[in-house]
């Protein structure tokens, strides 16, 4: 056979991978083994789309799906096994067949299934105020140190943040409208006092231009329109705080979405109710909520002090 060659490798995309191994790969191409093929690999089109460049497939990358996938669809770890052996299969087919040039990221951390799911780190506060210091003052980077802060403070994912415009900050009645998307439903976060500050700044920028759709992040990371490029910057950058300045373990458990959860924690452990809670997070059950929280030693002795005998 012969194949289509790429005049550069990193114009090559996932749906181009993906198409390539389900029309040509044996064990893709027909009976059960197909239909499996298209379900799990389908998952990588649902959250990043056929045009995400293969290049940017990377483990942090992949972490945060595999979380995503779990907390979304709350499938099992064999399922999210499945999904990275569709993802890998891919990627090292199309490297055999010469379609990527380049080198192949390691191999993808699979989930131990005969234990339940990864329990996600969450950040303390001293932490959070930490990475921020690291973002402005070391990496000389407002613009990240603005996104950590408003993550922690807002459980918005990284997408959501990243295509957030200043149409949908209602400043007088302190809230960001979140729009929904595909599997998410809309919904509305109060905005936390220290916020308002940086938001009226960003908004007033974008509406002085006349320009209200204009992100109020997303224009930080490049001028390209492609969202998922840009939340990958994002994570790249995150990751170096988390790794090379903090020293935490990459080990799965410390990923940009933990600032979702670290939301979550810190909201409980100071006493708001779960189903508030679960609106301002957008999920569709408690027991997701409730999975998202952590306990911590702070929270448990303000909720022993509160208890009356």
């Amino acid at each position: 056979m012969t194949l289509k060659k790429h005049s550069m490798a990193k114009s090559l995309t996932w749906g181009e991978c993906r198409d390539h191994t389900l029309r040509t790969l044996d064990t893709w191409r027909h009976g059960g083994g197909r239909e499996s093929a298209i379900l799990y690999s389908g998952y990588f089109n649902e959250y990043q789309g056929e045009g995400f460049p293969v290049h940017r497939i990377t483990k942090p990358l992949m972490t945060e799906l595999c979380i995503q996938l779990e907390e979304d669809k709350g499938i099992k770890n064999s399922t999210i096994n499945r999904f990275i052996s569709a993802v890998s299969t891919v990627l090292k087919y199309c490297k055999d067949e010469d379609m990527i040039k380049f080198d192949l990221p390691t191999p993808f951390k699979r989930r131990n299934e005969k234990k339940g799911k990864t329990k996600r780190k969450y950040f303390t506060k001293d932490q959070v105020k930490e990475m921020e210091h690291i973002a402005r003052n070391v990496m000389c980077n407002d613009n990240l140190g603005d996104i950590i802060k408003f993550a922690a403070l807002t459980g918005m994912r990284i997408d959501e943040i990243i295509k957030l415009p200043a149409w949908r900050v209602d400043f007088n009645l302190r809230v960001i409208n979140v729009e929904g998307t595909k599997g998410y439903d809309p919904r509305t976060i109060p905005i936390h006092a220290s916020l308002m500050p940086t938001l009226i700044s960003r908004c007033e920028d974008c509406t002085d231009k006349g320009q209200p759709d204009v992100k109020i992040f997303g224009n930080d990371w490049g001028k390209s329109d492609n969202r998922k490029s840009k939340a990958d910057a994002v994570r790249n950058q995150f990751n170096n705080i988390l790794f090379r300045y903090m020293k935490l373990p990459d080990d799965g458990r410390y990923v940009f979405h933990c600032l979702r959860h670290t939301f979550a924690t810190w909201h409980l452990a100071q006493g708001t109710p779960p189903l508030e809670l679960m609106a301002m997070l957008g999920h569709k059950n408690l027991a997701t909520t409730l999975e998202y929280a952590h306990a911590t030693s702070e929270g448990q002795r303000a909720a022993q002090d509160k208890l009356e005998y």
